[in-house]
């Protein structure tokens, strides 16, 4: 495999990145990003890896340039929601959140994904329906298994 290959690269950038040597994973990813400026997986990397060192503004760049290319890919939609939430884009990063909702099968962990950006965005009414399903959720799985089983316990229960 010829080691000018974007996965290759990929493949020692990432390993760079999870060993703590963000320079030499940015070196990388930028190496590649000469011979094809527009490679997402690349450009996602870069992004992850600049958000990572708290350079917001490239990784911004980057997932953007990367979503351009791939526009329904869920994993650069969170990404791209978590830059823009930590720019303070709270409306981007709803719009992010709200299409890698639709794209993915894990719509519930999403929701309340998209429940914590819009509590601070001061959307309280939009953040309140993934807070309920997320406490709900949770109250259910805590029910003990005994004789009565959950259903006893939740008839008896307040709701939440």
């Amino acid at each position: 495999m010829s080691r000018d290959n974007a996965e290759d690269i990929v493949r020692r950038a990432t390993a760079a990145f999870n060993a703590g040597r963000h320079d030499e994973a940015i070196g990388l990813c930028e190496r590649g990003l000469v011979r094809d400026p527009g490679e997402p997986m690349l450009n996602h990397l870069l992004a992850a890896v600049r958000f990572a060192k708290g350079e917001i503004a490239p990784a911004c760049t980057h997932i953007e340039t990367s979503l351009a290319r791939r526009p329904d890919n869920v994993a650069a939609r969170l990404l791209a929601a978590r830059i823009a939430r930590a720019g303070g884009e709270f409306d981007a990063a709803l719009t992010h959140l709200d299409r890698a909702i639709a794209l993915s099968r894990s719509a519930m962990s999403l929701s309340r994904r998209r429940a914590r950006s819009s509590w601070p965005a001061g959307k309280r009414k939009r953040a309140r329906p993934g807070r309920r399903s997320s406490r709900s959720s949770r109250s259910i799985r805590k029910q003990p298994q005994g004789s009565a089983g959950w259903r006893g316990r939740m008839a008896t229960s307040p709701p939440p």
